[in-house]
């Protein structure tokens, strides 16, 4: 807030720096109108009617300087510490008041000769005061002020006793010096005098009656009425700036308590309201969902809850800017806002997540008309930062009671539809239903399954080779994993893969494949298959890390094996990217002696220029067009092309899926060089692979597979 109360603390250069500057009264005149803090509080000086020296508070609290820090650790030392330089400031100007009152007495009775005793006693209580201030200024405030006022009331009771008693003006000066102990702020001090002003007031009454002193030789003259005159006007003054700091302090407190119920409010919107969107968090949606839910008891009807995510959201902000990303997620929020009925919420849980709670629902008709609005109004072409988008969301939808009645249950299955739709397709709505929830159930199965299988070491490697189609030698061979289960299940990779990639496991499975497999090929060149290379899949998520490189380097030295004899094997969607980071890491590892392959081959994108950018060694025809080229005309033309353009591009040219005789002599005749498929072997285990009978595992011919490329050239 930047007030002394709780937020300013001033340095060791800073408090120097007031004693001599900040803390002297300032000048009449006005001092400027407002004063503005770093936190936007305007703040009243002269002009609002507080007397000049409140300059001190609002100085303080509004300044600056950097050396007027924040408090942090220990603010009730910084609020302590200005605390004791008001009271200083007020004791100064206390004595300096009184100081000038003095000397004006003094004058006053020089002027009319009252005797000695007066000018003695006044010259004395001046030197005290004198030194009280030097006191005062130097930081001893409790003695210098202790001092003055003890002082003050040693001189007003000699003249009182030396003169008129009671009756005498010095008795005014007593009052005087109770609103000063007042001011000063010491319950010991007001006491004291207090006590003692009352002793000796009860005293040199007793002894006025009883003779003991005689005040009959002191007429009241124009020296008596001045001296009345000044020890008013002094009390006067001490009174006046009294009442004044406490307006001051009660108005401080005023201010203070509204900026309290300001930040409180603040807080609160922060605590439960989106700062992006303003559109409700979490907590309101609870709230609102729960409120809905008991106006949907007493009324019988239902409430619905739509759970909904952009779609490829994170395209955009990876490839736009979190500040066009940003202001699509605030079109999006008024959006929703505008296609939803009064009365219903809508609220922004995370990210690119949003919450839309319809209240009173009779039937599902009425929530799919709301959605298909939504879908509709969001899908709509939008500007942002000059970029034209459209985007589109997946909706889930669960219904309460229907689906649960408490608040995370309901969300929970809103959130599984939600998924469902996107597997289904995307831009689309979808309602929850307990196939959906077993759906999730053995997902979520499935996900610890397998992340127990990577911690016990339930995965093994396959091994499908690849053959000279004109040698009928095993020249390579592609390692396919496999996972078995506890349970003595061997499940394909086409069941757990895809979850391992959404997962992100698939980067730990994929780093015990690469190490796995070039240590099994070294463990068949020391058994005797020369110049024999392993393939190994790569998933597109491996290459998003960015230490690629560093893994298949440290998997080759692990095995000692020759980079040129591990083949990588990547598909079309990994290339569609296009991303510099991948082509660095494909060029690096190419450099090193690493070969690449290209796999399924036209069922992608076939892009030639992926083809020439990327320069693979080996180009994969898929099983696709191999199964259909005996009776499909187009497929065997296809295969033929395809080969054909291989080698003009200088690749190696290998067909998948062979099953018959018939197959391999068609793509033999095309001039393809190797096959694969389970004509010559279907994977098989490590120890199977060494007694393969269907193809020459140990031909005599030797040719390196290099050979091939130089008679392409």
């Amino acid at each position: 807030m930047g007030k002394i109360d709780n937020q300013s603390q001033v340095g060791l250069e800073d408090r120097e720096r007031m004693h001599s500057t900040d803390l002297k009264p300032v000048s009449g005149g006005k001092q400027g109108k407002t004063a503005k803090s770093d936190h936007g509080v305007k703040t009243e000086q002269d002009d609002a009617g507080y007397h000049s020296d409140m300059h001190l508070e609002l100085s303080l609290d509004n300044s600056s300087d950097p050396a007027i820090k924040p408090i942090n650790a220990q603010p009730s030392k910084a609020v302590d510490n200005i605390v004791e330089r008001f009271k200083a400031l007020r004791t100064r100007q206390l004595i300096v008041g009184v100081f000038i009152a003095t000397v004006i007495v003094l004058i006053n009775n020089l002027f009319h000769g009252r005797g000695t005793f007066v000018v003695q006693v006044l010259s004395v209580a001046l030197v005290v005061y004198t030194f009280c201030y030097v006191a005062v200024r130097r930081g001893a405030v409790i003695f210098g002020g202790f001092l003055f006022l003890w002082s003050l009331y040693v001189a007003l009771t000699l003249l009182m006793i030396q003169y008129s008693g009671l009756r005498d003006p010095a008795v005014l000066g007593f009052m005087a010096i109770l609103v000063f102990a007042a001011m000063l702020n010491h319950k010991a001090h007001f006491l004291g005098l207090a006590l003692t002003i009352g002793i000796t007031l009860l005293a040199v009454g007793i002894a006025g009656q009883l003779g003991g002193l005689d005040f009959s030789n002191n007429p009241f003259g124009w020296d008596t009425v001045v001296e009345v005159l000044i020890i008013y006007a002094l009390a006067s003054y001490a009174i006046w700036t009294l009442a004044n700091d406490l307006r001051f302090t009660l108005k401080r407190l005023q201010s203070e308590n509204s900026k309290v119920l300001e930040s409180k409010h603040a807080y609160k919107k922060i605590a439960h309201y989106d700062h992006l969107t303003q559109l409700p968090n979490r907590i309101i949606a609870l709230e609102k969902f729960n409120h809905a839910v008991y106006h949907a008891q007493r009324q019988n009807s239902k409430v619905a809850v739509l759970f909904i995510d952009l779609d490829n959201f994170k395209t955009v902000n990876d490839s736009l800017g979190h500040s066009v990303g940003d202001g699509l997620l605030v079109e999006i929020a008024n959006r929703l806002s505008r296609s939803v009925r009064d009365g219903d919420t809508v609220c922004r849980l995370g990210g690119d997540e949003f919450l839309v709670i319809l209240d009173d629902i009779a039937d599902q008709t009425e929530v799919s008309l709301v959605a298909d609005n939504m879908l509709q109004e969001i899908a709509s072409p939008l500007d942002i930062e000059e970029h034209c988008l459209t985007a589109t969301c997946s909706i889930g939808i669960a219904i309460a009671p229907t689906d649960g009645k408490d608040f995370d249950t309901i969300r929970k299955k809103a959130d599984i539809a939600m998924y469902k739709a996107k597997n289904a397709g995307r831009n689309g709505m979808m309602f929850f239903d307990d196939v959906m929830n077993k759906d999730m159930l053995a997902h979520i199965d499935r996900v610890n399954s397998l992340r127990n299988a990577i911690i016990n070491e339930e995965f093994v490697l396959y091994y499908q080779p690849k053959v000279d189609l004109k040698s009928g030698r095993v020249f390579s061979a592609e390692a396919l994993i496999r996972w078995h289960t506890s349970e003595g299940k061997i499940i394909p990779p086409d069941e757990f893969i895809p979850i391992a990639e959404n997962t992100g496991m698939i980067i730990e499975i994929g780093q015990w494949v690469l190490f796995e497999a070039c240590r099994q090929c070294k463990e068949f060149q020391r058994n005797g298959l020369v110049d024999f290379s392993i393939a190994v899949n790569l998933s597109s998520i491996q290459f998003r890390r960015g230490n690629l490189e560093a893994v298949v380097i440290s998997a080759l030295e692990a095995a000692q094996l020759d980079p040129s004899y591990l083949e990588l094997e990547v598909t079309e969607s990994l290339l569609v990217e296009n991303s510099d980071d991948i082509r660095s890491q494909f060029r690096a590892l190419q450099k090193r002696g690493v070969t690449f392959s290209i796999d399924d081959f036209g069922t992608g994108y076939s892009s030639l220029a992926y083809l020439k950018d990327f320069n693979f060694d080996f180009l994969k025809i898929d099983r696709t067009f191999i199964g259909d080229c005996i009776e499909n005309e187009n497929h065997r033309v296809l295969c033929q092309a395809i080969v054909t353009m291989g080698h003009k591009l200088q690749l190696l040219v290998v067909a998948e899926g062979l099953e018959t005789q018939q197959q391999i002599d068609v793509l033999t005749d095309a001039g393809c060089e190797f096959g694969q498929g389970n004509f010559f072997s279907e994977p098989v285990p490590v120890e199977t692979f060494y007694n393969l009978q269907s193809i020459d595992i140990r031909s005599s011919n030797q040719d390196p597979i290099s050979d091939y490329i130089v008679s392409l050239v």
